[in-house]
Formats: C-alpha cells, structure tokens, sequence
C-alpha cells in the first residue's frame, strides 16, 4: 500500500512538473507584422473598379485574350482566374493556340519514356507546333478544352466568368481568337479561312488580334486578313495588346463597325506585365474590356460585343462609339454647383469623378486631369449657364474625342 501512494505521489509531481513546463512554453503576444511580411498575413487581395451603371446595366471587366501552360503561356489556368478575381476583372477567356502549345511539347518530352513502343509513332512524337506546316492525317491529339475546363472549376471558388475561346494562329501575323466557342476540338483545319468559318459554325465572336505588330494599316492588310474582312467574319479589332497601342487603328474599329478590344494577352504573369495600379503617379490597370450588359452571363456579354456596346481600356485610354463613351463619363462625373460671390466677374463649378477610372479633359483653351474618386472646380464666367467638357482620354477615332454638357444652375 506504501508502495503504491509513493508510485501514486511520483505520476502526481511528474504530471504538475509537465503542466508547468507546458505553461511557461506558452508563446506571449505575437509581435505587429513587418510591413513586407504583411502580403502574406492578408492573403488575397481584390483591386476594386468601381464603374457607374448605364441604363440600368453594369459595365463588365473582361480581359478576353489570355495564355496558360496548354499553349505557350507560364500560368496554369488557376492562376488566371486568381489573377482575374485579384485585378478587379469580371470575366477571362482562356484563348490558347490551337496549332502552337510550347508548353506542351517539353510536358511531352517529358513523358516520352513512359510511351509504349507499340503506340509510339514514327518521328516526332506530336505535333505541338503546326504554325509553319499543316497536320498530318492524325490531326492534333490532345484535348484543346482542358485549359478552359481547368479554369471554370478553379472560377467557381472566385465568382468569374470563363469565356471558352481559342487562338487561330498562322505565319506573318494572321492571328485571330474565337471567343465563346463550343468545343475547340472542331476547329483546326489546314487553311485558315476555314478554320474561322469552322469557329463561326460554332456561333463564334471573332477577333482580329494584334493587327499592327508589323505596322499594318487597314490598307495594308495581309490576304488572309483582308479575305476574312471580306467575308464578314470579323467582329472586333483588338486597337490595344499587352503594352502596345496602335492610335490608327481606332477609326478603323469604331467606324468600321468593328468592336475594339484592349487585352493583355498575357504569357507571363500578370503583375509582371502591368504591376499594380498604385505603381504609378495615375493609378492604372491592366488591360480590359468593359463590356455594358445587363448580367454577368456569356450570352449577355457576347450579345454587347456584337452590338458595339463595349469600351477597350488600356493605360487609362478608352476607346469605343461616341454614344457609349459620353454615357460612361456623365455617369461617372458629376457637375456640382459652387457657392460664388455674386459681385465677382467669374464663378466656379466643381466636377466630382464617382468613378475608378482618371479623365484628362479639356474646357476651352485649358486642359486639365481629375483624378478617380477625386473632385476638382473649373472657373466659369458669370453668364456662362452650361460647360462643354471635351474628355481627351476617350477616343471615338484617330483623332476624335467625344465632349460631354453639364448645365450650369
């Protein structure tokens, strides 16, 4: 029994000696996180774009020229929608070629071992890069849908909307996406004119990409392009790609009847392309379509496209019908009446912006710049009782800016 109660008395000590180790290695208060640990106390985080309504409907943020690792892009398609849902974008559409996947062709080396001899194929194991030549009878024999499938599984997690889509690729520049496709794996076909009607035949929006990378005017276009303008198979004209803007082609997109776009077609890494918007003295975003629609839905959005109703933003210029970039500005700026001293031979009024985006404007002889989500007086004569604003950063064509009246009360 004395045994026991000194067994008992020994487990008793151990167990308060453990407790009281345990107490006093209980960590104290946490010290406040260094400014550069802070990105990755905060997690992901969202730059908000903050954009009037217009009749009743929303302008969308979409950026609808886009690669991942099933083309030649760096990215997973995760990381697209991720990238979408951290820049303030609405929506994306995975557009990778359908006859170049660089990626693609190292993930095919890479597996090469593991190919059984008896399905192996004589020569090149697949043909990842048919820009220069056409496929042969097996065609293309990969699944050119797994990127946009990847991406709407990862975008249900961050509320965007993925655009199925594909980007029809052929020397000297003739390179076109087709947006909203059914199944990419119908496409491909050696002459790319066909290729085009095949992607039309699936109810297809189609882009001119990148017109002016060899400095072609609408005049100079190649062939194959003039052919596709021809034929009515070309919807939109992207007027703005990656870092590049081409000022002579607006008139040849709002005129012509001719979406404009502004995409990124990013390869890399979206950060490393634009940074953040606070990188800059103006605030600016990447490059993005703002699509007027009335949901958040591929057939509203394709819908807005057709009918024009889309603004190509790139490096806080907009580009798009007159109509449309007047609606847009009096949505967004507000004319407010200042309190004047009624002896004075000039008055003031004051412009309030609502909005996330800058306006760079001229009234009469004098320019000035009102920053988002700022406000700013202009002085006004007494007799003056209405003010014409001329907003420079919009664009109805080469030369052309459309002007906005605010009444004077």
């Amino acid at each position: 029994m004395e045994q026991k109660m000194k067994t008992l008395r020994s487990v008793l000590s151990l167990a308060c000696f453990a407790l009281t180790v345990s107490l006093t290695a209980q960590p104290g208060p946490r010290p406040a996180a260094h400014p550069l640990e802070q990105p990755f106390e905060t997690g992901e985080e969202r730059t908000e774009i903050f954009l009037p309504q217009v009749n009743g409907m929303n302008f969308y943020k979409a950026d609808l020229h886009l690669h991942t690792i099933f083309s030649d892009g760096d990215v997973t398609p995760d990381m697209r929608v991720v990238e979408a849902w951290c820049t303030g974008l609405d929506a994306i559409a995975i557009t990778d070629h359908v006859e170049y996947r660089r990626i693609e062709r190292e993930m095919f080396k890479f597996m090469d071992r593991y190919i059984r001899e008896d399905l192996r194929r004589k020569g090149e194991a697949l043909n990842t890069n048919i820009t220069k030549k056409d496929a042969d009878e097996y065609g293309i024999l990969v699944d050119l849908n797994v990127g946009y499938n990847a991406a709407v599984k990862k975008a249900k997690d961050y509320g965007i909307l993925v655009i199925r889509g594909v980007e029809i690729t052929r020397r000297d520049n003739n390179h076109f996406n087709a947006l909203f496709t059914k199944d990419n794996n119908r496409i491909y076909d050696p002459d790319l004119s066909q290729a085009v009607r095949n992607a039309r035949a699936q109810g297809a929006f189609i882009l001119h990409n990148h017109p002016a990378y060899g400095d072609e005017t609408p005049n100079h276009f190649s062939d194959i392009a003039a052919g596709l303008y021809a034929q009515g198979l070309i919807d939109g004209v992207e007027v703005a790609n990656g870092r590049r803007t081409w000022w002579h082609l607006f008139t040849h997109a709002v005129s012509g009847g001719f979406t404009p776009f502004a995409d990124s077609d990013a390869h890399e890494y979206i950060y490393w392309r634009y940074g953040r918007p606070g990188d800059y003295e103006v605030p600016r975003y990447r490059n993005m379509n703002l699509i007027l629609a009335k949901a958040l839905t591929e057939k509203d959005l394709q819908e807005a496209l057709k009918a024009g109703n889309s603004i190509a933003y790139s490096n806080n210029n907009l580009v798009g019908k007159r109509e449309l970039l007047q609606a847009l500005f009096a949505a967004s700026v507000e004319c407010r009446p200042v309190q004047n001293d009624a002896a004075a031979p000039r008055r003031r009024a004051m412009l309030v912006n609502h909005s996330s985006l800058p306006y760079y404007f001229r009234v009469g002889e004098k320019e000035y710049l009102l920053n988002a989500m700022s406000s700013l007086t202009l002085p006004v004569q007494k007799e003056e009782t209405a003010v014409t604003v001329t907003v420079l950063n919009m664009w109805c064509g080469n030369d052309e800016h459309p002007a906005v009246t605010f009444t004077l009360k």
